[in-house]
């Protein structure tokens, strides 16, 4: 890669003005536009890059992002955040931004780390998985002070000017239910934990002119595990409730319900069609391969990160709703 010295050498000009001229910072220095154009030139022959830390330290930053994480989900889903990663740090690469990576899972493993680590040495943070309420004020006290914060939130944005980045809910429910009723589904069951993708799965159920039928519905609080999945099938099978569909919440619902529906003599998917979220790596473990409702994680972390960059050069961004997309295998 060309430098600054490379460009002098081949011009025979000094290196400061060949950086204030290709800075743009030329002051009251004296230069010919003959010279200026063959500087720029010159540049671009050698396809000249400034150095992006260089370029930070002279804006009096660090070049370095705060990236904490709480994951969500239960063992078996950290495919999530690998591929949430993998965006962030793909992104990262192209602006030549440095990463301050935590795990943390309370308060107080959050504030130990951000303390002794990332607080002087961040532009800026994004936090991503669960949110911590209690953590809300050191996201302000960042912003006061002119860090910026970009978070990665199931629910959205935390403040009113808060900017997230995060997988379309609604769609999450939605778009696993419309795709069985097409498959000619009409007692599809749904185990419900987020009222969000519940109102999804209702409204497809309304396009297709089905009333919602309240027994169809296993209110699973937040329990996203195998058991639930379990316990949804086993209540419906006792009250003698027949489902031709299943709309889950997560994958390990999903691989609970299967395994049940199988043990109890059904099949999957002849009998009954079964649709899980989160596209982990369970998915192919399960008895009959699930299907499921895929976030695009890697384009979230791009897109983090450069929300992050923007609100850094103080230019204006809003939140961001990813759409998902949907996994088909033998389940449904």
């Amino acid at each position: 890669m060309a430098t600054l010295k490379d460009i002098a050498n081949e011009l025979n000009l000094s290196v400061p003005l060949i950086s204030k001229v290709l800075s743009g910072k030329m002051g009251t220095t004296n230069c010919s536009e003959e010279k200026r154009l063959a500087i720029l030139a010159k540049a671009k022959e050698l396809n000249y890059h400034p150095n992006s830390r260089a370029r930070a330290l002279s804006l009096g930053r660090s070049g370095t992002i705060g990236v904490f994480i709480h994951s969500i989900g239960l063992p078996g889903s950290e495919s999530l955040y690998k591929q949430l990663l993998e965006g962030i740090t793909q992104q990262a690469n192209v602006e030549e931004l440095r990463l301050c990576l935590s795990f943390y899972e309370t308060d107080s493993q959050f504030m130990q780390t951000f303390s002794q680590v990332a607080k002087k040495e961040i532009d800026g943070l994004i936090v991503a998985g669960v949110h911590h309420p209690n953590l809300q004020k050191v996201y302000e006290e960042l912003e006061a002070r002119g860090t910026p914060v970009v978070t990665v939130f199931r629910k959205g944005a935390v403040s009113e000017n808060g900017v997230n980045i995060c997988c379309d809910e609604f769609q999450i429910g939605y778009l696993p239910t419309r795709h069985l009723l097409e498959k000619g589904c009409r007692r599809i069951a749904h185990i419900h934990c987020l009222d969000q993708r519940y109102q999804g799965y209702q409204k497809a159920l309304e396009e297709f002119n089905i009333t919602g039928d309240p027994a169809l519905v296993f209110h699973a609080q937040s329990d996203l595990s195998l058991e639930a999945g379990k316990k949804a099938v086993q209540q419906w099978l006792k009250d003698g409730i027949e489902i031709d569909g299943l709309i889950t919440e997560s994958d390990h619902q999903a691989f609970g319900a299967v395994s049940e529906l199988l043990q109890q003599g059904k099949r999957v998917p002849e009998d009954v069609k079964v649709f899980g979220v989160d596209n982990s790596p369970i998915c192919g473990l399960s008895p009959v391969p699930l299907s499921s409702v895929n976030a695009p994680m890697d384009e979230m972390g791009r897109q983090a990160v450069k929300s992050l960059l923007k609100r850094i050069n103080h230019q204006d961004v809003t939140s961001d709703n990813f759409s998902p997309s949907l996994q088909l295998r033998a389940s449904s």
